[in-house]
């Protein structure tokens, strides 16, 4: 079973791989530069390859994907688990995370198979609220995603090709940043606060609800964008507010 995941050195990326890879997935990687971490980390987490791709690059990015699709005899799952890290390039960036997953999708549709292929990308809560820390493109790309998963939900299923997507929550626990979150423990008793289930979410939970989507138990899940940040989309702001500092 073939699978192809976007995200480089992302942690929940590299998580998603992992849980591929027990599952029985021959896992390819898709990162924008290979180098000799990224290799280690890819066969640390279960990759059968490590691909380099800039997806600004729409047609090497679907030329790639056809390739490993064809390799593979039917690639039977496609994680978009990556982010645009550059600069400030609004073309560049949409680009990046919706026209060549777009673009990729319509490819994967076009080719035939014998059996299903499950498709899952990546979001955030920006798609649906406003992040303060972050600007206009970035909150347009996420809602760009969100509604490519209901467009290709559609578009795409009559050729065996399912799409959903996941939105992990502003609260993911990173162990590159565990220094970061010892040294401000305030952070963590923030997020104790205002997250329902009072704690963050660790990456393996993100990929798990990735891998799950990605697998036969979700065969008739279609075009859904779930929700994993612990319950805190499901609080009134103004009501967080007066809970956590009493106002």
């Amino acid at each position: 079973m073939g699978a192809l995941v976007y995200g480089g050195r992302s942690p929940i990326a590299l998580a998603v791989c992992s849980q591929l890879a027990r599952e029985g997935h021959t896992v390819h990687l898709v990162t924008r530069q290979v180098d000799e971490e990224i290799q280690r980390l890819g066969l640390q987490n279960g990759c059968a390859q490590v691909h380099e791709c800039d997806l600004s690059d729409s047609a090497q990015s679907v030329a790639l994907a056809e390739q490993i699709d064809a390799d593979e005899g039917g690639l039977r799952a496609v994680a978009f688990v990556h982010r645009y890290r550059g600069d400030e390039d609004p073309q560049r960036q949409y680009s990046v995370e919706v026209l060549t997953p777009y673009l990729v999708l319509q490819a994967l549709y076009e080719r035939s198979r014998e059996k299903e292929c499950a498709v899952v990308l990546a979001t955030s809560p920006a798609a649906r609220s406003v992040l303060l820390d972050q600007g206009f493109q970035y909150h347009a790309s996420k809602a760009a995603i969100s509604e490519l998963v209901r467009y290709g939900s559609v578009q795409f299923a009559d050729r065996s090709v399912r799409v959903n997507g996941v939105s992990p929550g502003s609260f993911v626990f990173k162990e590159r940043a565990a220094n970061f979150y010892a040294k401000n423990p305030e952070i963590l008793d923030l997020v104790s606060q205002v997250v329902p289930l009072s704690r963050m979410a660790v990456v393996d939970e993100i990929a798990s609800v990735v891998a799950f989507l990605l697998g036969d138990q979700s065969r008739y899940v279609n075009g859904q964008v779930i929700e994993v940040d612990g319950g805190i989309s499901c609080v009134d702001g103004a009501s967080l507010v007066r809970a956590t500092f009493g106002k």
